[in-house]
């Protein structure tokens, strides 16, 4: 999905029609590495063979990064329908998109922490931090 979301992204940030030239520059750019970094950081934590807490601990962060970059391409998107006159409907759909996406990556996390419980014989806690050391 969140390959879907990074060409979704590029089709509109290019489209002349959403973005004027002569305004393009000012937030596509940062939007479309918004999307690409979340969906490079989902195939990092992917990559991720979890073998001991500390693959996990790096597995965790990947996730939370890519959320975060989502969550600030959300508000970028919103700047964008502000000041350069996106359509409503437009932002409405793509808002939507980033936050589906969000969802499963929060999913996907809550999945990671069970699985990895078991594997790891209870090193996990409920919030995903080692014990006695908070986040």
């Amino acid at each position: 999905m969140l390959k879907g979301l990074c060409v979704y992204t590029i089709q509109i940030c290019k489209n002349e029609k959403n973005f004027p030239k002569r305004d393009r520059w000012i937030l596509t750019a940062p939007i479309v590495k918004c999307a690409v970094k979340a969906y490079a950081k989902v195939l990092e934590a992917n990559a991720i063979t979890v073998v001991k807490l500390d693959d996990y601990m790096m597995r965790r962060k990947c996730q939370i990064q890519a959320r975060k970059k989502l969550k600030a391409m959300i508000g970028l998107v919103e700047i964008a329908y502000t000041t350069l006159s996106l359509e409503e409907s437009r932002l409405e759909y793509w808002t939507g998109y980033i936050k589906g996406c969000m969802d499963i990556l929060s999913k996907w996390r809550a999945a990671d922490r069970k699985r990895y419980a078991k594997q790891l014989n209870g090193e996990i806690t409920r919030k995903g931090e080692k014990p006695g050391n908070p986040l």
